[in-house]
């Protein structure tokens, strides 16, 4: 576990987010991957927790015109943006805050590059269980803190910012922008999510080895060969290697036959 641990009140927070301007999402190959995961959404109502500016429901609302999205957020610019992306939006504070919607009322929920961002995050995933039907999915992701192994074990002794900007998870204390309080490792997230309810029905990862692109000749092979890396890693089931960890989920008291194809 990588701890950052800010002391920042939620109207810094927030205001730390407006300074990061319009930087949006993890792209086109994130999306893909969290809708592939997702399945099929015709018809269903659908819930992104921490929605940002909206770029992953957008994408699916395109996808899939006749769901109904809904997305939530603590700031309240990423709500008005994501409102254009002809979702429904609500200003909630996620970790203060109940979701405004009633039990069992979502058929899919997506909560993505989020936990990491909560001091508390178990009342958010208490939530996100009440607000899914017991037939649901949901679909987790979060930075790896072990896709960095072993430079995340021995981050107080890289020299300098450059070194630090490669071969640390852009999530750790000491190579952020952005207000994280807990970067975990794979161990950590799966009994994070496990010990909120949910059952995990599948696992994918994303961007393996990512500090291989430090050096100029690996980084051009890393090019060539990061997605043929990436389905040999997922087939052998070594997602807890990747940078970005996903993690299919449903509850776990009645679990779901469909953990979605990607």
């Amino acid at each position: 576990m990588l701890k950052t641990g800010y002391e920042l009140s939620r109207e810094e927070i927030i205001a730390a987010y407006a300074r990061l301007g319009e930087r949006r999402g993890l792209g086109p190959e994130f999306i893909e991957i969290a809708l592939g995961l997702a399945g099929d959404l015709t018809g269903r109502k659908v819930l992104d927790v921490g929605c940002g500016y909206g770029e992953l429901l957008g994408a699916a609302a395109k996808v899939f015109p006749g769901a109904e999205f809904y997305g939530v957020d603590f700031s309240p610019d990423r709500v008005i943006a994501a409102s254009l992306s002809n979702v429904k939006t609500l200003k909630v504070d996620i970790e203060a805050e109940r979701l405004p919607f009633p039990d069992n009322f979502f058929d899919a929920v997506f909560c993505t590059e989020v936990l990491e961002h909560l001091r508390a995050p178990a009342g958010c995933l208490g939530e996100i269980r009440r607000v899914v039907k017991k037939s649901g999915k949901v679909v987790f992701s979060v930075p790896n803190a072990g896709g960095f192994f072993p430079f995340n074990k021995f981050s107080n002794y890289i020299p300098t910012a450059w070194l630090r900007r490669k071969l640390l998870p852009y999530e750790h204390p000491a190579n952020t922008d952005q207000p994280v309080d807990t970067c975990y490792e794979y161990g950590e997230i799966v009994a994070l999510v496990a010990g909120a309810g949910f059952s995990i029905e599948r696992g994918w990862g994303w961007r393996y080895f990512r500090y291989l692109q430090m050096l100029p000749v690996l980084r051009i092979f890393y090019g060539i060969f990061e997605a043929r890396l990436e389905r040999l890693m997922n087939g052998l089931a070594l997602e807890k290697y990747a940078y970005n960890l996903f993690l299919v989920c449903s509850d776990a008291k009645t679990g779901h036959p469909d953990a979605g194809q990607k």
